[in-house]
């Protein structure tokens, strides 16, 4: 479905990627004088992929908190392809890729309503405590999660 590119190349032996898919409208507030998305909507379009990944796989704000583990976005990279329009339908893909470290590496790629890609990019965050310690070790929780992802446990 259209351009795709690698932003974490899979590493022999880590499980296959885990992916979402959600739908939104472009609305009015998000364009810009040229009847484009303004480029500085997209970071929101990503919070929505991962808001919609969180929910499918357990990995929601309200966990983090209960956990008392916050993922600040640490690194964020954006490619624009084609513009998005007012009231077009984009589907964003949200995956989430293997590491060890103590770290959500996520790519997206957000399609058009013609299935184009309108942009691509992916975000690093980094594991720390409530009061910002960055955690050098994943806490249990989130192992858990991972032992589940290993074993092949999530549909893909």
């Amino acid at each position: 479905m259209g351009f795709s590119r690698e932003y974490f190349p899979a590493v022999e032996g880590d499980p296959p990627p885990l992916s979402t898919e959600c739908e939104r409208r472009v609305r009015f507030e998000e364009v810009d004088g040229l009847s484009m998305v303004w480029h500085g909507r997209y970071p929101s379009y990503l919070e929505d992929g991962r808001i919609r990944f969180g929910d499918v796989f357990g990995l929601t704000y309200h966990s983090f908190r209960e956990n008392r583990t916050v993922a600040p976005v640490v690194q964020m990279h954006l490619d624009y392809k084609v513009p998005l329009r007012f009231d077009e339908t984009m589907k964003i893909r949200t995956t989430l890729h293997w590491t060890d470290s103590a770290k959500l590496n996520f790519s997206y790629m957000i399609y058009n309503a013609k299935g184009a890609v309108a942009a691509s990019g992916y975000t690093v965050q980094l594991l720390t405590e409530v009061d910002g310690t960055v955690l050098l070790v994943v806490p249990e929780w989130l192992q858990q999660f991972r032992n589940r992802w290993r074993t092949g446990e999530f549909v893909l």
